[in-house]
């Protein structure tokens, strides 16, 4: 799985291209934005809102930041992916 982010003001677009295993990852990504995230990050504190729409092989993830806030993208990639770390 490619992952793939840009900020730009409060706006996050985190891309996962190659998706083999969409169930499980969406299942992941709802977990950290109701706050029961499986990693070890606050990170999902930093998230205004999500929306998730998924393709034939990606996951497009448009989110808001809270005001002043910066996702860390390594965090992302660590809890969709650990095994690519």
């Amino acid at each position: 799985m490619k992952i793939s982010s840009e900020q730009v003001g409060a706006k996050l677009t985190v891309n996962l291209d190659d998706v083999k295993d969409k169930d499980a990852i969406i299942e992941t990504i709802a977990g950290c934005a109701d706050g029961s995230c499986a990693c070890s990050t606050d990170e999902y504190q930093k998230v205004e809102t999500m929306q998730i729409v998924p393709g034939p092989n990606s996951i497009q993830l448009n989110i808001e930041v809270k005001p002043g806030e910066v996702i860390d993208p390594n965090c992302i990639s660590e809890c969709l992916d650990p095994a690519a770390q």
